[in-house]
């Protein structure tokens, strides 16, 4: 045999190899997030956070936190079936001037990693002298392993 017909021989085996490989699924991921809802009053008592996968779930907060009608109506938007709803409260604080923030989110396939931002008022800044309890509502890429720094 020659040397031309053992190339050909060879091209077309792997031709053929190649086009029996299974064909990957391509899968598209969506590496972004969205502050939906954020309130100064009405937040949990302590610094905490929970993770909303389904609508019943989320009826629950909801009416836990007297959120208004108004409100309510935008908040319904929210695609559970897409998205899971990541809620941070900062806790009870003694006056106004403190804020919550996302600092950042870092995706990999299968987690999220949110770091969250306490603001704190300067020393003597002019501040409400009532009770505030800083959350938000932050929408993730359903199906990952959501994970909170401490805050």
């Amino acid at each position: 045999m020659n040397t031309f017909k053992k190339i050909l021989i060879l091209f077309s085996l792997s031709t053929l190899f190649i086009s029996c490989k299974p064909k990957q699924e391509i899968v598209e991921v969506t590496d972004t997030y969205e502050v939906v809802y954020k309130n100064q009053i009405g937040g949990k008592k302590e610094k905490s956070h929970q993770i909303i996968k389904n609508y019943e779930d989320f009826n629950v907060l909801i009416s836990e936190l007297n959120i208004d009608e108004e409100e309510y109506e935008r908040l319904l938007k929210i695609d559970l079936e897409k998205h899971d709803l990541l809620v941070c409260y900062l806790g009870e604080k003694s006056t106004g001037g403190y804020d919550i923030e996302v600092e950042d989110v870092k995706f990999t396939k299968t987690a999220a990693e949110i770091i969250i931002k306490q603001i704190i008022p300067e020393k003597n800044a002019m501040v409400t002298m009532s009770f505030t309890s800083p959350y938000l509502f932050l929408s993730l890429p359903k199906n990952r392993t959501i994970s909170v720094n401490n805050y």
